[in-house]
């Protein structure tokens, strides 16, 4: 049976410990479940395999022959709908269970399929381990996966420089695909450990010292540890611990801009004299239009 734990629909299934559903599809499952169906009607060509499912998925190069291959073997598909989930109850005529459904392979006939075993396909989740996460500032998707910075320009990237995604931290991936995003990611670190530099993006926070009154607001409302320091400094022969901007581990979220009472916080290239300036410039009324002659064109000359 697959899709047993992926793709639930809201007041169908009950959600997850965290309140969440698991909505997406786990993809590798439709083959695999093909693929031990297909082994199983091999070396017991006695027994009879059913194979209940929403739809058959086998998206990988070569996977659709295990369709194919088991179709030809015997193996006997049932279709069901995601709001209409198959009951598994106590079987009849010594059977131990059966299935009972809606076959929509034959047009929404009720089946009932008695069974001795019944093997559940069960999708991936991610582990759970918030206190890395919240470590490190990973960046998770609505699956709970760890999320990349763009899934075609940068797919092995996450938002936090320096740490690379590989297999299904990311995403249920098969061997093969685990495998490719781990060579990726190799590349990628190798390419980051092969200069005894590193070029920081420009736009980070910046905090103007003599502005800054040491409230601290901007410390509350900073997401990164270490991005955000105090400095100990003097101002009018007073002792003031004011904020300093460590540009390595600063993202440039501008988070602890709006914060600051006295505006001492700007975010290079986006700072907020140059936003005040876009809205004087939208709000502001239009220049007058003046007129003038019309031209007119005469055997190729402009009078």
């Amino acid at each position: 049976m697959h899709c047993v734990g992926s793709r639930q629909i809201v007041d169908v299934q009950p959600p997850q410990s965290d309140g969440k559903l698991n909505d997406y599809c786990s993809r590798v499952c439709c083959t695999t479940t093909l693929q031990q169906a297909l082994t199983a009607k091999r070396r017991f060509s006695n027994v009879a395999v059913f194979d209940f499912h929403q739809d058959i998925r086998t998206y990988g190069r070569g996977h659709e022959d295990y369709y194919r291959q088991a179709s030809q073997a015997g193996v006997v598909f049932f279709r069901f709908h995601g709001d209409e989930l198959p009951v598994v109850e106590p079987g009849a005529n010594g059977t131990p269970l059966q299935v009972r459904l809606k076959d929509w392979l034959t047009w929404g006939e009720e089946m009932v399929a008695p069974l001795d075993l019944l093997v559940l396909a069960v999708g991936m989740t991610p582990r759970d381990n918030q206190p890395l996460h919240r470590l490190l500032k990973l960046p998770t998707g609505a699956d709970r996966f760890l999320q990349e910075v763009h899934p075609k320009l940068r797919p092995v990237e996450t938002a936090v420089n320096g740490i690379l995604l590989a297999g299904t931290a990311q995403a249920p991936m098969t061997i093969d695909e685990t495998l490719a995003s781990a060579s990726a990611a190799a590349a990628k670190a190798a390419v980051l450990r092969a200069h005894d530099e590193v070029e920081l993006e420009p736009f980070k926070a910046r905090v103007d010292p003599e502005k800054c009154i040491g409230c601290g607001l901007c410390f509350a409302e900073c997401a990164y540890e270490g991005a955000l320091v105090r400095e100990d400094g003097e101002r009018e022969g007073k002792p003031i611990t004011r904020a300093k901007v460590n540009p390595g581990l600063c993202v440039g979220c501008g988070a602890c801009v709006p914060v600051c009472p006295t505006r001492a916080i700007d975010l290079q290239g986006w700072t907020l004299n140059q936003f005040e300036a876009m809205v004087d410039g939208l709000l502001s009324a239009p220049p007058p239009v003046t007129a003038t002659e019309p031209k007119t064109v005469s055997h190729g000359r402009t009078h």
